[in-house]
């Protein structure tokens, strides 16, 4: 058994072609396939997410677009208020409207949703993006030229605080326990991958045949509580190893494994939610976090706050 610190890292996000390396860097979390990434199997990994219906993987990849016709963008405004108003839940578009500088993003999911609906809106944009994504859809304008009213924009062009909000996200990848994970998920606005012990079996060989787990960080390492949770840990160790020699699947046996179990959880937000991240889990605006959420969580405010000095706080 191992047993490791809790930690995090902010993932550098690549833009070319909508953020392509990124999906596939979250979506081979799940099963720690990081391994069977090559420079060109993104295109692959993509189009089987897409074939599979795995869309929200999706999610980790963006687009934004300035709009130098007001008309386009009330049109999109439009489209989304129609959905709401039909009873459908609406694509997760974000749209600004700072100084007259129209601006609308959204991760790559909400995008081919917003196409999916066959909005009259969407047509101005389709053409911008890569036939990965597109191609094989059945989207009416899967062939559009791209609008030459609509241009692609990046982090870099964003300058107001409410733009880098509303439309600059990040990707931060935690190594966690169990238990915290089950609290960062619950911040919706946000997209997840995670290391599944459905299908990651700790009894193969890149897991060097352990499990691995997160030290708690208020147990001091010589004290009887420290002890009696390292022994119960290495009992569901054993216990896990027996059942998989028993025959039940990674996905059966996993039922013993600890909450201290490590998982690697990958999230991606816009600036806005990573706000109301922090202001739950490190500003304690709601009361205490959880002492391990607050390990990870306070020391990512504050490198956030470095980063983004005029947005974050």
């Amino acid at each position: 058994m191992k047993i490791i610190r809790a930690s995090f890292q902010i993932e550098e996000r690549n833009e070319l072609r909508g953020g392509i390396e990124n999906i596939e860097r979250a979506g081979r979390t799940c099963y720690k396939s990081d391994g069977k990434s090559t420079e060109n199997s993104a295109d692959g990994f993509v189009r089987g997410l897409i074939k599979r219906k795995h869309l929200s993987v999706l999610e980790h990849g963006d687009m934004i677009f300035e709009i130098s016709d007001r008309h386009i963008y009330e049109n999109v405004a439009e489209g989304l208020q129609f959905l709401r108003d039909s009873g459908k839940q609406p694509p997760m578009l974000e749209m600004t409207n700072v100084n007259q500088r129209y601006i609308v993003s959204g991760n790559i999911r909400a995008w081919l949703e917003f196409f999916g609906y066959s909005s009259l809106a969407g047509r101005y944009f389709i053409g911008h993006f890569d036939p990965v994504f597109i191609q094989g859809m059945g989207f009416i304008d899967e062939d559009a030229e791209p609008d030459p009213r609509v241009q692609q924009i990046h982090y870099v062009d964003l300058s107001d605080p409410l733009e880098k909000l509303a439309h600059l996200r990040q990707t931060v990848r935690f190594t966690v326990d169990r238990g915290v994970s089950h609290e960062f998920v619950r911040h919706r606005k946000m997209s997840f991958c995670q290391e599944s012990t459905r299908y990651c079996n700790y009894a193969d060989e890149r897991f060097d045949r352990e499990i691995t787990v997160i030290r708690p960080c208020y147990l001091d390492e010589d004290t009887e509580g420290y002890a009696l949770w390292k022994r119960q840990c290495m009992s569901a160790e054993t216990a896990y190893f027996a059942l998989l020699n028993f025959g039940l699947l990674p996905q059966e046996a996993r039922a013993v494994l600890p909450t201290s179990t490590k998982t690697e959880l990958v999230m991606t937000g816009n600036l806005r939610a990573w706000q109301h991240f922090f202001d739950l889990r490190a500003k304690r605006l709601t009361g205490a976090a959880h002492p391990q959420a607050e390990e990870v969580a306070v020391p990512l405010h504050e490198l956030f706050k470095a980063l983004y000095p005029n947005t974050i706080i």
